[in-house]
């Protein structure tokens, strides 16, 4: 498994994830009004780590967003 950081593009902002510190068990929450397509960009980029993730959309501390558990 490729362990550095790679950046997801959520509605044209640069957000940065270090998939090798994302171990099973753990989570991280992006804000966005498209969580369908921010659901699908995350399960493709967690793919090329050969993770499997679990996303929700959900409102956070006021905020519209997805939250990532990885499950494997």
């Amino acid at each position: 498994m490729t362990t550095h950081s790679k950046s997801l593009e959520i509605e044209g902002v640069q957000v940065n994830i270090e998939w090798g510190k994302f171990i099973t068990g753990s989570s991280f929450f992006v804000p966005c009004l498209d969580n369908r397509a921010v659901v699908t960009h995350i399960i493709v980029v967690a793919r090329t780590f050969d993770m499997k993730v679990q996303c929700r959309a959900r409102i956070e501390n006021g905020m519209w967003g997805v939250r990532a558990w990885r499950v494997a």
